[in-house]
């Protein structure tokens, strides 16, 4: 069953990991046309910081979960390195329990501003586009986080269980 899930949420988390990367390409071509048209025409494009502003949105939580999956998020691990190596893995999946716990408020207070923004139907300034259909990419993104999270917190458990039963 674990491994069901686990390959959905993979194909969901390559789907945003390619999100991510239109994000980025559109946010490489703004700002390019922006600095051409402010060098040589001496008129930046209008509402550029805005897109990109939105767009940044996207590129970071869609690569929330892929990051996780490479296990490539930032560590400070000083104190960890002194520790036995069976405190190391109870130290790894208590810190996946809190990280899994701080997302899930993360995800639940995004969710509502989310609801707030569509309701209220809140618009960028200048361009007047609407920030819900963002809000709704950052919620997905969290959510695909706290599933890695949960996954991994599941498997370390298991795999404490089993290192403790030797």
């Amino acid at each position: 069953m674990l491994n069901r899930i686990d390959t959905l949420v993979n194909r969901l988390i390559s789907a945003f990991v390619v999100l991510g990367i239109v994000a980025l390409i559109m946010m490489m071509g703004l700002t390019f046309l922006d600095v051409v048209g402010r060098t040589l025409f001496g008129r930046a494009l209008t509402g550029t910081v805005e897109s990109i502003t939105l767009l940044m949105g996207i590129l970071v939580f869609s690569g929330l979960a892929y990051t996780e999956t490479l296990n490539k998020h930032v560590v400070v691990d000083v104190v960890q390195t002194l520790f036995s190596p069976p405190l190391k893995r109870f130290s790894q999946v208590l810190n996946l329990i809190l990280g899994t716990f701080i997302t899930a408020i993360m995800t639940w207070r995004l969710t509502l501003s989310a609801i707030v923004i569509f309701e209220d139907g809140e618009t960028t300034m200048i361009w007047a586009l609407p920030y819900w259909p963002v809000a709704i990419v950052m919620v997905i993104g969290l959510v695909l986080f706290l599933l890695v999270l949960l996954i991994k917190t599941i498997q370390s458990f298991v795999a404490l269980a089993a290192s403790e039963k030797v």
